[in-house]
């Protein structure tokens, strides 16, 4: 495992800066890349920023945009038009700022009353349905397998059946999030189909069942979740890709700058030594 990767920060760390503000904030951390996010609370990308104004503080921070995240419900077979001009549109943004990768987040809905075989089809038809667009605009698509017990990719072995079943695994890589990986129960790795791993910490006092997004924090000590061992395993086993912290408590997001400077590099001191 190397000593220590260059990694990202997700932009749900802290989404009352503005991207600008959030890029050099991500630089103060030593951070080399962000994700950033369409489901804050100004949806647009760049939250009204245009996009020389984000590549200079690019440029000016040695930082890189990693990720859009996300393309959400990308497997719903009744939206597959609109998702197709949705993803055009976060690409031409992404196109803009020098992204090449865009998160794809599945059918994440307790009325999804589709059956497990019809999920694995319609999986495969949009895997196949938006390769033309990440071919055309040479990005890469990242499957994000959630681990709650509604979820229609809830595992990682679906994801990598159906890219390999799709024939278009240049095209398309697995998010790794620690925290959906601990909540599946699944155990199988696929570090060479891995291309980012998103890093989150829960601490103890909840069933597992209650768990939510708001319990996800830096990573320490305290974590239950076993990051560090997962992404030890996962370093071990070949994965070369990049390593993102997404944390989503509010508990997170509402320490003051300098504190959550100090839980980053903390997290990582903790992770990798």
């Amino acid at each position: 495992m190397p000593s220590r990767p260059p990694f990202a920060l997700n932009r749900i760390i802290s989404p009352g800066l503005s991207l600008s503000e959030f890029i050099r904030f991500a630089a103060g951390c030593s951070a080399a890349h962000v994700e950033i996010r369409n489901d804050l609370s100004d949806p647009s990308l760049l939250g009204g920023e245009d996009a020389a104004t984000i590549t200079g503080a690019c440029t000016d921070n040695g930082i890189d945009i990693l990720t859009v995240n996300a393309l959400q419900r990308f497997n719903d077979p009744q939206l597959i038009s609109a998702k197709k001009q949705e993803l055009t549109e976060l690409m031409e943004t992404a196109a803009a700022i020098g992204c090449q990768k865009i998160v794809l987040c599945p059918v994440n809905d307790s009325e999804d009353q589709r059956s497990a075989s019809q999920q694995r089809d319609d999986l495969v038809a949009a895997l196949i349905g938006y390769a033309p667009l990440f071919e055309q605009y040479e990005m890469t698509g990242l499957v994000e397998p959630l681990g709650f017990s509604i979820c229609s990719v809830r595992y990682k072995r679906q994801a990598a059946d159906a890219i390999a079943k799709s024939g278009r695994s240049h095209l398309y890589q697995i998010v790794h999030d620690t925290f959906h990986h601990h909540l599946s129960g699944e155990t199988e790795l696929f570090p060479e189909q891995t291309g980012l791993i998103h890093a989150s910490g829960v601490y103890g006092g909840k069933n597992l069942a209650d768990i939510t997004d708001d319990d996800r924090l830096l990573v320490d000590e305290q974590d239950i979740m076993d990051n560090k061992g997962q992404i030890a395993d996962l370093y071990e086993q070949g994965f070369r890709g990049d390593l993102s912290f997404e944390p989503f408590s509010p508990e997170v997001q509402n320490l003051p700058t300098q504190e959550l400077q100090l839980r980053v590099a903390e997290s990582m001191e903790f992770l990798f030594g």
